[in-house]
């Protein structure tokens, strides 16, 4: 089984089956950790775009200087901050905000119906979702709250942390 470096290096060749394995042994952790990062009713769209990036920026990927799971918690930490700073800033609601943000609702796009799940399951992704955020949100300052969900939804280790936070451990 090759290692992330080495799926990276076939990408930066042109091999686009090398994406799909990255994508399949990170997209969850991503997810997580996303979700508990920002007010994203669907992490997946900030999940796709961290892997849009990541094809973007991958000649720029060096293994001497960060292992793959750094360099891509890396990318997906600063999204979260760039989505962050444009969520402060927007004013519109949206189907995929809660109408009332501050009380953690659930956003209107999730309360209408969709063939492709069932009530139970909507319901359950999007409280499980609102859960992890209500934990984590509470954490205070914004740095270990990242680190919190970085090491509990990722399972990351405390170095790797480190480096991704910019952080000597």
């Amino acid at each position: 089984m090759l290692t992330d470096e080495q799926l990276m290096q076939r990408l930066q060749q042109g091999h686009a089956r090398a994406l799909d394995e990255l994508y399949r042994r990170h997209a969850k952790p991503l997810y997580l950790f996303c979700a508990s990062q920002t007010r994203a009713n669907d992490p997946e769209d900030i999940v796709q775009d961290v892997f849009m990036r990541v094809i973007e920026a991958a000649d720029r990927f060096n293994p001497q200087k960060a292992s793959f799971r750094t360099w891509l918690f890396t990318i997906a930490r600063n999204r979260c901050i760039d989505l962050g700073r444009r969520e402060e800033k927007a004013s519109l609601t949206s189907l995929d905000q809660p109408p009332h943000p501050a009380e953690h609702q659930t956003p209107l796009k999730d309360m209408i119906p969709d063939e492709r799940e069932n009530a139970e399951q909507r319901l359950a992704r999007t409280s499980d979702i609102e859960a992890v955020r209500d934990c984590i949100r509470r954490v205070q300052p914004n740095e270990e709250r990242q680190a919190l969900a970085l090491y509990y939804l990722t399972g990351k280790a405390l170095r790797e942390i480190g480096e991704i936070l910019g952080k000597s451990t």
